[in-house]
């Protein structure tokens, strides 16, 4: 599953790369040549303006290739020599004359007729060569070679071929810089799937297991109401009082399965953020002598002693239910494993802006290897010693998860046959 979810994700960071990668090489090589041909352009109409104001140079004629120019007018349009041509035509569409730069083809010269065109700016290809023609119609005097003649239309024409260089160039590093692009992307995709992955594949281990853990949970409770109400259809004629031992165990393990059950919906809010936290201000000294209060009978009765060292007054910000439900989980697993005239201490005081509660008890204790485990779901150290004491194995994660809650810090100490101590930091603001 998380193979194919991997090349999901790798075959959709392509797919964004790609068209990302489109879109700026396009946007690039667009603007690039929008800019050179608007700077031709302007090129073009200033000295088209130039052409139809100022007075022409003298046009070579079409039947002479070695007509110069004159010294004054090469220095006036010296500028204009390499860079241009210009085409003069007559009202019948005949060219009459040619002037700067290189001459072109006769050839060519109908591939540029304007006549009874508007006037503008137009591209112009040719046997594999752009030209940028700039048409402006205008009957002027012009002298060609050494006669007089009326033109009807200029065409000033720029050979493109610097540009196109320029934009094949910029179009040939977007296209291999692409390439490259993608083949990265390919690789870093693969492996930052596969990290990106990890967390996900491990919550989803830790939820399979939750899962099976929470069935089998659920399950034994059931099964054991489910074999007690079939005994007690055995013998319909039994009194309550009979079958008081039936009674009693399924009652407890309906018991048992309500607690559980309440603990999942606990644990499964959490998860969602359903389950807030109703912050305010409270007495801490106050919650935790309320608890104890209660596990002092129960400790007698066990014949624990319990001690308690609790400052006063300690004002912090919480939710006195979920505080209380803390300690009641801390101090109920100090009870339960700990043995007959075996001692329970609690305390509570501020250090410095946090406040500090220490739950120590003298119990069986817990082995090192199993201490960082102590707080995942349904785990537990002997599963038999704890059904005995009927835990579920998620009062820890329950507690873990109100401390978090509170932006604190629990931490656990332990040694196997001496005992155990949770220390709990919670900050006072």
């Amino acid at each position: 599953m998380f193979r194919k979810t991997r090349i999901r994700l790798v075959t959709l960071n392509v797919i964004v790369v790609f068209l990302l990668l489109n879109l700026l090489g396009g946007a690039v090589y667009y603007t690039m040549k929008y800019r050179l041909y608007s700077q031709v352009d302007r090129e073009l109409e200033k000295v088209s303006q130039r052409l139809t104001v100022d007075p022409l140079p003298r046009l070579r004629r079409m039947d002479d290739e070695s007509f110069p120019y004159n010294r004054m007018e090469r220095k006036k349009y010296i500028d204009l020599e390499r860079r241009y041509t210009l085409l003069v035509w007559d009202s019948f569409g005949q060219v009459i004359g040619t002037a700067f730069g290189d001459r072109l083809e006769p050839e060519d010269f109908p591939e540029f007729l304007h006549i009874d065109k508007p006037d503008g700016t137009e591209t112009v290809s040719i046997r594999g060569q752009v030209y940028r023609v700039q048409t402006v119609t205008v009957p002027k005097k012009v002298v060609v070679g050494d006669r007089v003649q009326i033109a009807y239309q200029f065409q000033l024409i720029y050979n493109l071929a610097p540009e196109q260089n320029m934009l094949s160039s910029l179009l040939y590093v977007v296209v291999i810089g692409g390439a490259v692009s993608i083949v990265i992307a390919i690789v870093a995709g693969w492996f930052l799937a596969r990290r990106a992955l990890i967390p996900i594949q491990v919550s989803w281990e830790k939820q399979q297991q939750f899962i099976a853990d929470a069935s089998h949970e659920l399950r034994t409770p059931l099964t054991a109401i489910m074999v007690n109400l079939e005994r007690l259809f055995r013998h319909p004629d039994h009194t309550i009082e009979q079958e008081s031992e039936k009674i009693m165990i399924g009652m407890q393990e309906a018991k048992r399965l309500s607690k559980l059950v309440a603990d999942l919906l606990t644990l499964a809010r959490s998860d969602s953020n359903e389950l807030q936290i109703m912050s305010k201000r409270l007495r801490l000294d106050e919650v935790v002598q309320k608890c104890t209060q209660v596990f002092t009978q129960l400790a007698i009765v066990k014949e624990i002693s319990l001690e308690t060292n609790i400052e006063g007054p300690l004002e912090i910000a919480g939710d006195e239910e979920r505080l209380h439900q803390l300690l009641v989980i801390l101090l109920d697993n100090a009870l339960k494993y700990t043995n007959k005239d075996g001692s329970i201490y609690v305390s509570c005081k501020k250090d410095g802006n946090r406040v500090a509660i220490l739950v120590k008890d003298s119990g069986i204790g817990i082995s090192k290897e199993n201490i960082p485990y102590l707080f995942d779901r349904f785990f537990r150290v002997d599963k038999m010693r704890s059904r005995s004491t009927e835990g579920t194995g998620l009062g820890l994660s329950i507690a873990k998860w109100i401390v978090d809650a509170h932006h604190g810090k629990i931490h656990v100490s332990s040694e196997e046959g001496i005992g155990t101590s949770f220390l709990v930091t919670l900050p006072v603001k």
